[in-house]
């Protein structure tokens, strides 16, 4: 048997988990009186026929780490959310280091209970996170191109947003990574904007807005109407020359049915929603799409009527 020689640094949680006892063989007091509580109560409790191993499966574990990441959440930000170190999440996802070589092996089949609880417990919502932490800057980029469709320039975005013009041009160009702080100050900014055309009165405001309408024309930059979730949609929505609704489907979903819809049949169903008095909320929890989503077709809609009204 291997003799205890090694002792963790202090910050080191002594004695209040396994780790440093069975991983980094510390044989300071602390972690060996609590290995030997351990052991006392295990041998117990299979006494009893109660012992339970306190493990579970990391399949579950695994598949809500994939649900976070495709909503801009990083492997860091899920380990701060969580309270676990970064190397649990990398071996659930990735595969557990080798410790004969370079690479990574299998993920462990196996991981304590409260451990998958507190990874399991997040929800991909970044307002709860350190304001430091970084996502996917996928969700930035989509907001400043809708509103760059409506004429917004990205001078005036960046001024607003506190950035530098080079440093929204990374943005927009590449894929990669923001602090959480940005991505909901881009957020909060485009909930202001996304129906609001900006100010083109004076002569050089107009220059401004036809030049930013034009640039991303070129570019062939979505409005925001192009996603039904701006952040976690992989592609746009496709507009058919003539599209086929289902009514069976809107029907279905109506009535609280979880069904596959395209995307002029689910905006059918937020108009039919609002016709039969359920509120924002509702449809939009009827339909399984965000409040923000219901909330632009709605308006959308009502612009049309608008236009209509005024040619008529």
């Amino acid at each position: 048997m291997m003799e205890r020689t090694a002792v963790c640094p202090p910050d080191h949680k002594h004695g209040a988990t396994p780790t440093c006892y069975r991983v980094h063989r510390c044989s300071c007091a602390p972690c060996c009186a609590a290995n030997t509580k351990r052991c006392y109560e295990r041998k117990k409790l299979i006494a009893y026929g109660r012992y339970d191993s306190g493990m579970s499966s990391t399949a579950p574990v695994k598949l809500h780490i994939g649900i976070l990441l495709k909503h801009g959440m990083t492997v860091t930000a899920i380990a701060a959310a969580a309270g676990v170190s970064t190397d649990t999440i990398r071996a659930i996802w990735f595969g557990s280091k080798r410790k004969d070589g370079p690479g990574r092996g299998a993920p462990p089949a196996r991981i304590h209970r409260t451990t998958a609880e507190r990874i399991t417990g997040v929800q991909p919502d970044l307002s709860t996170l350190p304001p430091d932490v970084k996502v996917s800057s996928r969700g930035m980029r989509r907001r400043i191109q809708a509103l760059g469709v409506l004429g917004w320039a990205q001078t005036r975005l960046a001024r607003r947003l506190g950035i530098t013009q080079s440093r929204m041009a990374r943005i927009l160009t590449t894929d990669g990574e923001i602090p959480v702080e940005l991505h909901m100050a881009a957020a909060s900014l485009f909930e202001e904007l996304w129906n609001v055309r900006p100010p083109h009165e004076t002569r050089y405001d107009r220059a401004v807005y036809t030049g930013a309408l034009d640039y991303a024309r070129r570019l062939g930059w979505l409005p925001a109407m192009a996603w039904d979730d701006i952040d976690n949609d992989d592609e746009p929505a496709v507009d058919d020359a003539e599209p086929v609704i289902d009514e069976v489907a809107v029907a279905l979903a109506l009535n609280g049915e979880r069904v596959r819809m395209t995307r002029e049949e689910r905006h059918l169903a937020i108009h039919r929603a609002r016709e039969l008095g359920y509120s924002l909320e509702e449809t939009a929890q009827l339909l399984g799409v965000t409040s923000r989503t219901v909330l632009r077709v709605q308006h959308v809609s009502d612009e049309l009527v608008a236009d209509q009204r005024i040619a008529a």
